[in-house]
């Protein structure tokens, strides 16, 4: 009886939690899946524009050209969606994990409406011509305050629930959230402060671009999308996580080693040599908590991999882990200068930016979504369908893009390499591999607008009336 009993406090608890985050939850999935529709229409066009310049080229659409569209995509798709969604899914497991509920939502809503704003500025200023023509920071530079500002407000909220959480063991999960919640602010003040506002040399502002985007995905997209998996992984299911210490060696050698990479893509340009070979050591090193994650992940797994075949969201975590795995083994081969002189300057950087944004990290929140979502709304996913399409189509489209990019930008740069021959060759030599791009692109358009329909009806409410989980086939008898 005292079990029941027990038992019954439990699921009271998870619904009370439940409630408390689902308002600013919803807000931030719903929020950050209509940035994601905008910027692969927008992924799409600027791959266009690679080798049709003229592709919607009416008076009226000039904001359209590829020195606009392009930054323009990348930022709608790291701070419209990534963050939002890393945010959304945070929330929601910090709550969890900690057990406490989320006190004054509305407070996490009003500051996601203030980030918002900062991104529809952001964008709406690189249309009108005032973007930076930094990677990752091409927002006009008014904007970085307001979204900073705005993050905090939301983080602050993270912090609390920690505080208040019941006295135990704080999981894997719990670091990676915290940790990305200090790490971001860290990340985002330099390298504004540094580029905007106490500007060097050139030369000095392209190195610390560099060195913010690859903090980024280390230090705050790595962090959140591995939140989910070892949280996701284990629960599906139902047992812990394979090792603890391979937990926490990934998780220090991610904080110790992430904060050194980035610079290596200028081996051999106007920097310091010392540079870009501790950055080079850096990603090199990285291999080894790289491989204790990647190592635990499949350990949990093992044995029960047929639940790859009908889970959501073991299907999509599995994949976006093995993404992470790829783009850190590529990264490190990249830092070598024998690979890296064809990936620095050409088609390739597309291929890291992509494999580490939408192949790991959005493939994982995906699967975060799909789990968290029916729990919010009480009912569950209309369309195992859609969701099989969601995947097979994001997964084609994104595998394309990276082989596509890589294998284009390497060719690009060899015909870059060839100082006696005329540039327009290099630009030819990249065409037909921008035109494969441009049909993975539209995969992943059709892929994402259904993932925004599927994810309306749920907020809507207009789920199947179901206890059971909407799955991907028929469950097998040893799962």
């Amino acid at each position: 009886m005292t079990d029941n009993k027990q038992a019954d406090e439990d699921v009271l608890r998870r619904a009370a939690i439940d409630r408390s985050a689902r308002l600013p939850v919803l807000f931030f999935f719903t929020s950050a899946a209509v940035w994601l529709a905008i910027s692969v229409v927008l992924g799409f066009i600027q791959s266009v524009k690679l080798y049709a310049p003229g592709f919607l080229d009416a008076p009226w659409l000039f904001f359209l050209n590829y020195g606009r569209s392009n930054p323009a995509f990348m930022g709608a798709l790291v701070y419209g969606w990534a963050i939002q969604a890393g945010i959304g899914v945070a929330i929601w497991l910090m709550a969890r994990l900690c057990r406490a509920e989320v006190k004054n939502p509305l407070t996490l809503v009003v500051a996601g409406h203030f980030w918002n704003l900062g991104v529809l500025i952001g964008v709406l200023g690189i249309f009108a011509g005032y973007g930076t023509s930094m990677e990752w920071l091409a927002f006009p530079r008014a904007v970085w305050p307001i979204l900073l500002v705005a993050y905090s407000l939301m983080v602050v909220w993270l912090i609390t629930m920690f505080q208040r959480r019941e006295p135990g063991e704080v999981y894997i999960s719990v670091w990676y959230i915290l940790g990305a919640s200090f790490w971001f602010p860290w990340v985002y003040i330099t390298a504004n402060v540094f580029i905007h506002i106490l500007p060097g040399a050139a030369v000095a502002k392209a190195a610390t671009n560099a060195w913010f985007m690859s903090s980024m995905i280390f230090l705050v997209l790595a962090p959140l999308g591995l939140a989910s998996a070892y949280y996701f992984i284990p629960k599906i299911l139902g047992r812990p996580v394979y090792s603890s210490q391979l937990a926490k060696i990934g998780f220090w050698g991610l904080a110790i080693l992430g904060g050194w990479t980035g610079v290596q893509k200028f081996m051999g340009g106007p920097l310091p040599a010392w540079m870009p070979a501790v950055s080079g050591v850096a990603v090199i090193l990285l291999l080894v908590p790289i491989l204790a994650i990647a190592i635990n992940h499949h350990m949990t797994i093992k044995g029960n991999h047929s639940l790859i075949e009908t889970s959501p969201t073991m299907r999509f975590t599995a994949a976006g882990a093995l993404a992470f795995t790829v783009f850190c083994i590529l990264s490190a081969l990249s830092a070598f200068f024998s690979l890296g002189q064809f990936t620095q300057i050409s088609q390739t950087t597309m291929a890291f930016q992509l494999l580490a944004v939408y192949g790991f990290f959005s493939l994982t929140i995906f699967g975060a979504i799909y789990f968290i979502v029916p729990r919010l709304v009480g009912c569950e996913w209309p369309s195992g369908s859609r969701i099989r399409l969601h995947f097979w189509f994001s997964t084609y489209g994104i595998v394309s893009l990276v082989v596509l990019h890589f294998v284009g930008g390497i060719w690009q740069a060899a015909a870059y390499s060839q100082f006696d021959a005329p540039l327009e060759n290099a630009v030819s030599a990249g065409r037909p591999y921008a035109i494969g791009a441009s049909i993975a692109w539209a995969s992943i358009m059709v892929s994402n607008v259904m993932f925004l329909y599927h994810l309306s009806l749920m907020v809507l409410r207009l789920g199947r009336r179901n206890e059971n989980p909407t799955l991907l086939g028929h469950q097998h008898p040893a799962a």
